[in-house]
């Protein structure tokens, strides 16, 4: 009866990308912002199915906007002001959004790992 509501991977699955959902930040062309941070997500992926190492929120925050200021600063994606908290941060928030990240990372480095164990 007092259980909180747990969100199933299907429905971070369909979260989205732009990190306005998390921390109110506002990038666009919105194409290319999706683009890269779904390339990010792989390469983080990558990293962990090669170390074996998960990342924590912090270290997960901290690459996500690391990423999102160097695509700024190199002029792939130009930053807006920042929106209001009923935009998206009030909605999702940094903690649930990259948990949908994590569930996404996590779901490659599974796949990978049945993919080579099919192959062996």
């Amino acid at each position: 009866m007092g259980e909180e509501h747990r969100s199933s991977p299907i429905e971070f699955g369909s979260m989205p990308l732009d990190p306005i959902y998390a921390w109110g930040i506002v990038l666009e062309p919105v194409e290319t912002l999706i683009e890269r941070t779904a390339w990010f997500i792989e390469h983080l992926a990558r990293r962990v199915y090669e170390h074996g190492e998960e990342f924590d929120d912090a270290e997960l925050e901290r690459r996500f906007l690391a990423f999102f200021d160097q695509l700024v600063q190199e002029g792939v994606l130009k930053r807006l002001p920042d929106a209001p908290p009923e935009m998206g941060r009030h909605i999702l928030g940094p903690r649930r959004w990259l948990r949908a990240q994590r569930i996404r990372i996590n779901r490659l480095v599974e796949f990978w790992r049945s993919q080579e164990k099919g192959m062996n």
